[in-house]
């Protein structure tokens, strides 16, 4: 994730943006709504297109100021039932800013109840996957990068092309051979498409690519268009066999989600969003685990590279914040920024070359010097702070209550799509799987399931073979009034966090335990709270040596971890098949004639997220949701692999351990 250029713009006189880079216009200056109902909703039969598929796919080359995806949103709001779902993918490789693009917009006041609502979700220009949940069941994804670099690390299908970048001769690129072999890779059989222009170099590169196309009436002073449609045979998927999806099953059957902490709650919420009947189930009620925190930190984990691991936490953190913003409710989340202190020089070293990559977006990341961190929190320091300011603290029992608000109360009784049971067994059927309870009793059966249970994600023999280890937590909890307050939360090892009723939450230890049986808080985890706290903040030390270990609240809870600290979410993969089917791999066979992964049908995880749960959860249950439903996935290719629950079994074959 890095900073894409800005376009350099010019303004017509009457309101019109103009690209300085390209020297075209973004829309006609005649009336670019009736060219876009012409070229594109027209040019590619919508409605009709989509009357009768529950998922609608929608691919653009060129978002620009967003006018095509607001008119295509305005005509699906009128002919679309409430179950169906739009998915809109746009590629953009010179975001507008949201200045730029309210500005653009506001020549077109017929569209401002759906141009207030895209601008609020709107992404600051920053490289990557934005996927954006708007009204109507509309899913905006946003390709932040060039075209063919954008498409060729992109996985979805394609129903409808709107190919629409500015003109063959101010900007080839945009309809290079290269890039129409992706559009075609994207498409299925019958995948239509449109454009305002009839270059030679576009209808020849499209024909090569596997599109019958037709020139037809263009619109206004354009004599005339392209369509087109797809007819060869769809390509196979572009990633290695042992980390490509199983096809979604045409279903709309019942889902399970085993866990009510924040990754089964987020499961839960996304694949309700995408109009899927979910329950859940937890023996202990929701948000019993790690989840059940008093507060919490939701803020990035930066890598001070470009690795798949940085790239992924910066793709959360993004997603997460969006969601968080657009709720407005500070019972949930307080987005008064966090301040993350060096301690070390080589620590400082790390933070400015963070900040040198521009991983994130300007007004979401600043590093400050000594004195300015004195100047924001008063606490004295030698080394430079990274401060983000609009992450903040996340109160976990309202989050969750707001993400499973339309599904599970606390009893049974109350509502048949939460259950309190502790799920022992997982049974495959011919209908699909039933759980079992340890009491015996049996649930569904469900066309899938979800496991999101933290450090028990491993007790069933099908998930037995994950790396995940159990590190057990506590947190201190300092009466009202006993440490001073601090506007931003601080995270230096230890993190404080000052809460509404002024009392001080500061931890938490970190302990690799064998098993993760609830224990209560100990005395001498309390110490060692206080000792660490006072190291990172030596300004405390004085009021931290009152505190009596003694007299503290606090709370255990234990993280589930994976080596790699990259959590997971995806299939679950068959291990002992992985082992049979890619056995090659241990002698560097990259190239043997491999099967698809063998993975248990219906049967996905999400898990693994150590102590960035807060930040990781809401993208993760995106992408669940998208796998299972067949949808454009909202991670590119190499993050994909990055999160792949197979990913621990690909690499002991390739080392052979």
């Amino acid at each position: 994730m890095t900073p894409l250029p800005s376009p350099r713009l010019t303004w017509r006189d009457d309101g019109s943006p103009v690209s300085s880079d390209f020297g075209d216009v973004y829309f006609s200056a005649e009336d670019g709504l009736a060219e876009t109902q012409h070229v594109f909703l027209h040019g590619n039969h919508l409605p009709h297109a989509w009357a009768a598929s529950p998922h609608f796919t929608i691919g653009e080359t060129g978002f620009g100021t967003g006018l095509n995806f607001l008119c295509t949103w305005a005509l699906w709001r009128e002919t679309a039932s409430p179950s169906q779902h739009l998915h809109y993918v746009s590629v953009e490789g010179f975001p507008l800013s949201r200045d730029d693009l309210e500005r653009a917009l506001e020549k077109w006041p017929d569209l401002a109840h759906l141009s207030t609502q895209l601008l609020a979700r709107y992404p600051s220009p920053t490289r990557g996957t934005h996927l954006l949940h708007l009204d109507d069941n509309v899913h905006l994804t946003l390709l932040a990068d060039e075209a063919l670099s954008a498409l060729t690390n992109f996985t979805g299908q394609i129903d409808a092309w709107f190919l629409d970048g500015f003109s063959p001769a101010c900007n080839p690129e945009m309809w290079s051979p290269d890039l129409f072999r992706e559009i075609a890779r994207l498409s299925r059989t019958g995948t239509s498409l449109a454009t305002f222009t009839v270059a030679g170099i576009v209808r020849r590169g499209l024909t090569a690519a596997g599109f019958e196309v037709h020139k037809t009436k263009g619109h206004g002073r354009k004599r005339e268009m392209l369509t087109g449609r797809f007819t060869a045979t769809p390509q196979p998927d572009k990633n290695p066999p042992w980390y490509q999806l199983p096809p979604p099953r045409a279903c709309n059957g019942p889902i399970a989600v085993v866990g009510a902490g924040i990754a089964g709650a987020a499961a839960a919420h996304a694949l309700r969003q995408y109009g899927f009947n979910v329950t859940v189930f937890d023996a202990q009620g929701i948000g019993s685990g790690a989840s059940g925190n008093p507060a919490g930190l939701m803020m990035p984990r930066l890598a001070a590279d470009h690795s798949p691991d940085g790239r992924f936490h910066v793709a959360a953190y993004l997603h997460t914040e969006r969601f968080l913003s657009q709720l407005n409710n500070s019972d949930v989340f307080q987005a008064g920024g966090i301040l993350q202190l060096a301690r070390t020089e080589e620590e400082a070293a790390r933070f400015s070359a963070i900040a040198r990559l521009g991983h994130l977006p300007h007004d979401h990341i600043n590093l400050l010097a000594p004195h300015q961190v004195m100047q924001s929190v008063e606490v004295e320091t030698k080394f430079p702070a990274l401060f983000f300011p609009k992450a903040g603290i996340v109160y976990p029992e309202k989050l969750l209550e707001q993400l499973l608000a339309d599904g599970p109360s606390h009893t049974n009784k109350e509502d048949p799509s939460f259950y309190r049971a502790e799920i022992a067994g997982l049974v495959q059927t011919r209908n699909g799987w039933k759980l079992i309870d340890k009491d015996g009793s049996q649930h569904g059966p469900f066309m899938q399931v979800i496991i999101a249970n933290g450090t028990g994600i491993t007790q069933y023999p099908q998930t037995a073979h994950l790396p995940v280890e159990p590190i057990q937590g506590q947190l201190s909890l300092a009466p009202a009034d006993t440490l001073p307050r601090f506007g931003p939360a601080i995270s230096a090892g230890s993190y404080i966090i000052s809460l509404p009723d002024g009392r001080t939450l500061f931890g938490a230890t970190y302990t690799r335990v064998r098993g993760a049986e609830p224990v209560l808080p100990r005395i001498d985890a309390h110490h060692r709270n206080i000792a660490s706290l006072a190291s990172a903040l030596p300004a405390l030390s004085g009021p931290l040596a009152i505190l009596d270990p003694v007299q503290l609240d606090g709370r255990v809870a234990y993280r589930a971890q994976v080596p790699d600290r990259i959590p997971f979410a995806g299939p679950v993969p068959d291990h002992e098949a992985y082992l049979h089917a890619y056995d090659r791999l241990r002698h560097g066979d990259r190239f043997a004639d491999y099967p698809p992964a063998p993975c248990y049908p219906g049967l996905y995880l999400m898990g693994g997220l150590g102590a960035r749960g807060f930040s990781t959860s809401l993208l993760l249950a995106d992408l669940l949701a998208a796998q299972i439903s067949g949808t454009p996935l909202p991670l590119a290719r190499d993050l994909l692999e990055a999160v792949h629950p197979a990913r621990f079994i690909v690499r002991a074959l390739r080392k052979n351990t």
